[in-house]
């Protein structure tokens, strides 16, 4: 279901958003996770562990095969690969794909299988049923992310788990005082992280992410609007994990455990 747009992106469509993944997805490359070391400070890092080693405990150990949707350069990927599951990733960029590929130890390429496409595109070529299929940082990109999530519910075998990571959050914040704490924070957070960049030659990408992260424009994504969906189609809710993700762990930190404040969520359900 597609939220309201305002005029400006009323001309966007499923097309676009798509080309405009593509074309950004090529820009990040093999500087991906170094362009967000959100994803792999210690905070996060540990959330990480703790939320894999969740999803193992709910599947059988090492029966069935687990899929991942917008594998990128594959810090999710890894993890389920080296516990010893088989897995097949799908990203729509050949060059993130082959990124994630010279990563790959070789005691585990037999268990390894990466295939380049959108995710709607994969869902019609394959019939397979999965015992746990994993999303991270995908939905925000999505035209219509509550169809993706419905087509793929299908793909679970009876007690599979999906798990959706590192998604924005759309929320407000009511106390003006954290709201403002919260914004300070991530203002020193981010010229930090520019200074970082900077000393590194590499660039951040400014303003190339507007369309390519087309539900941010709605605000993120409502972690209850996502449960719905998966109520609907019989799954049982097992978490919902609200925290706040910033360039450095210790930012990170201070904003959810310090401020009380969250702009990303986490979602395992079980069908």
């Amino acid at each position: 279901m597609i939220q309201d747009m305002n005029p400006a992106e009323a001309t966007l469509t499923r097309e676009k958003v798509l080309e405009e993944n593509k074309r950004v997805h090529k820009l990040e490359d093999q500087s991906y996770l170094d362009r967000h070391p959100e994803q792999t400070n210690f905070f996060q890092a540990r959330i990480l562990n703790k939320t894999v080693n969740q999803v193992c405990s709910l599947i059988k150990p090492m029966k069935g095969d687990i899929l991942e949707l917008g594998c990128g350069t594959g810090y999710l990927y890894l993890e389920f690969l080296k516990r010893g599951y088989k897995i097949t990733g799908v990203d729509l960029s050949a060059e993130m794909i082959n990124v994630l590929e010279s990563r790959i130890p070789k005691n585990c390429e037999k268990r390894s299988k990466l295939v380049v496409s959108d995710v709607e595109s994969f869902a019609e070529i394959d019939d397979k049923k999965y015992s746990a299929i994993v999303v991270s940082a995908l939905l925000h990109h999505l035209y219509d992310y509550e169809s993706v999530i419905k087509m793929y519910c299908e793909r679970l075998i009876p007690g599979g788990v999906f798990l959706v990571f590192f998604e924005p959050l759309k929320q407000n914040i009511n106390s003006s005082i954290r709201y403002t704490m919260h914004k300070t924070l991530a203002g020193i957070d981010e010229s930090l992280y520019r200074q970082q960049m900077m000393r590194k030659r590499i660039s951040v990408l400014d303003g190339e992410y507007h369309h390519a992260d087309y539900q941010r424009q709605f605000g993120g994504i409502d972690p209850h609007r996502v449960a719905d969906v998966f109520t609907k189609e019989g799954l049982k809710i097992k978490k919902i994990e609200k925290y706040c993700a910033r360039r450095f762990g210790l930012s990170s930190l201070l904003a959810t455990c310090l401020f009380k404040t969250q702009n990303t969520f986490n979602l395992l359900a079980e069908k």
